[in-house]
């Protein structure tokens, strides 16, 4: 007989953070944690306190942790397409700048590629449990 007590088997945890790099001055800068609430491939979805505009091009940082390892983009561009004030915060809408420097070297496109797929993978598994 097993110990085990949950109703539904567990969902194996990921952790998905995102910052963004935001000008404090002539030559200052920081990282941000903003909310991440969508993502693919191409772009993401992003929520924050902070202000841009249309066509402006930010640098983010994305980190997804998994139980079996993690994948980390140090530092992606990409210009802000979509932005809606929702609250006292923005959502924005962030299409990855693929003719940047920064996404055509190394293997960015292949980890941007592998966070989809395990945040795909994820979100089906997380729909076929609350089915059952």
């Amino acid at each position: 007989m097993s110990d085990e007590r949950r109703q539904k088997p567990r969902l194996p945890w990921i952790k998905f953070n995102s910052k963004v790099k935001v000008r404090r001055g002539i030559f200052s800068s920081e990282w941000i944690d903003i909310v991440p609430f969508d993502f693919s491939k191409y772009g993401m979805g992003i929520q924050t306190d902070e202000v841009f505009e249309l066509k402006e091009t930010v640098n983010l940082s994305i980190s997804l942790e998994m139980e079996v390892g993690s994948v980390e983009i140090e530092s992606i561009s990409g210009i802000v397409r979509y932005r809606e004030k929702h609250h006292s915060r923005f959502n924005y809408g962030i299409e990855f700048d693929y003719a940047s420097k920064s996404v055509s070297k190394g293997g960015i496109k292949s980890d941007l590629e592998h966070i989809e797929q395990v945040l795909t993978k994820h979100e089906q598994m997380k729909d076929r449990l609350e089915n059952m």
